[in-house]
């Protein structure tokens, strides 16, 4: 991930809101409802578009956290708590998938206004996610709602950079230093999540009988759900280690990335396609064909470790 591959671009790591903005229209087009609060961007209070959660458990539109981190000559500093923001996360699905489903006014809008935009200042196309079908919405939604540690419902959500989701008692005590999906398996740096206001807010909304039925399930057991080890760090890394400003992992969002660098040498994408060392040597790269912006490539091609003059 190199959006500062272009002369145009300043050293950093990592048209008008439509007249339907906060509201949204249900299939038939007949009712019209606010969207509330819980599925606004942080940074600039509009309806979500293809949202990420943040470490820190803060909802934000792809674009408007991606301008944060161009914006930013060290990190960004998140909107609600004013803390470092170290990773850009991948989109979080189900968060994406109830928006498109229940505001789709809002979110055509959305779409017309974001995706332009980032081609046109930053020249990189919205990341492609995958649609759930119409039949058995619900369905596929909760499917996609289960914690990938439990296999549950997931309760009290975190979000990893990943856009892996996470019950907060789930969290270990120093956090994930890998992604516990194993078919993304990226690094986490220890990340431990808080709670995602918006996600649980989603899933209050839309499935509250099973959400109750779950909160049910852990007391039973016993089980502190609050999550003491659900804080919004994540495992700092040393000031010495050498820093590849404007370079962003295609793995685990770490941006930018310091430490060894690798890059894909046959991407042929003016973004390129990059690694984080611990991602590199976890085998991230041989697991997927494609990066944060759409980067075509393939899981055999060749990754070379940049040399530190590379990226300055």
């Amino acid at each position: 991930l190199c959006p500062h591959s272009t002369h145009a671009l300043a050293r950093a790591p990592g048209a008008a809101f439509c007249a339907m903005a906060g509201k949204a229209g249900k299939a038939d087009g007949d009712v019209v409802r606010e969207v509330p609060q819980e599925l606004r961007c942080a940074a600039t209070g509009k309806a979500l578009y293809m949202p990420v959660v943040t470490t820190q458990g803060v909802a934000y539109s792809y674009s408007a956290l991606f301008e944060m981190f161009m914006a930013a000559r060290a990190l960004p500093t998140c909107k609600v708590t004013g803390e470092p923001i170290a990773f850009f996360p991948s989109v979080c699905l189900p968060l994406h998938h109830h928006l498109m489903e229940q505001y789709k006014g809002v979110m055509r809008g959305r779409r017309q206004q974001d995706e332009p935009d980032l081609a046109e200042r930053f020249g990189f196309p919205m990341p492609m996610v995958e649609e759930l079908p119409e039949k058995n919405f619900d369905e596929a939604l909760l499917e996609e709602l289960e914690c990938v540690v439990s296999r549950e419902l997931v309760y009290e959500p975190c979000v990893l950079s990943s856009g892996s989701i996470v019950s907060a008692y789930c969290v270990p005590e120093g956090g994930f230093l890998k992604d516990p999906n194993r078919t993304v398996g990226c690094a986490l740096y220890g990340q431990a999540p808080r709670k995602s206001m918006a996600v649980e807010a989603m899933i209050k909304a839309r499935f509250p009988q099973h959400y109750t039925e779950r909160a049910l399930e852990l007391a039973k057991e016993g089980i502190q759900s609050a999550g003491k080890h659900a804080k919004g760090t994540w495992n700092e890394l040393s000031p010495a280690l050498h820093i590849f400003w404007g370079l962003g992992c295609d793995g685990c969002g770490l941006w930018p990335i310091r430490g060894s660098a690798w890059e894909d040498a046959d991407c042929q994408d003016r973004v390129g396609f990059h690694l984080c060392d611990q991602c590199y040597q976890l085998g991230f790269h041989r697991r997927v064909v494609t990066g944060k912006f759409n980067q075509t490539r393939m899981p055999n091609c060749r990754m070379v470790q940049m040399a530190e003059s590379d990226f300055m």
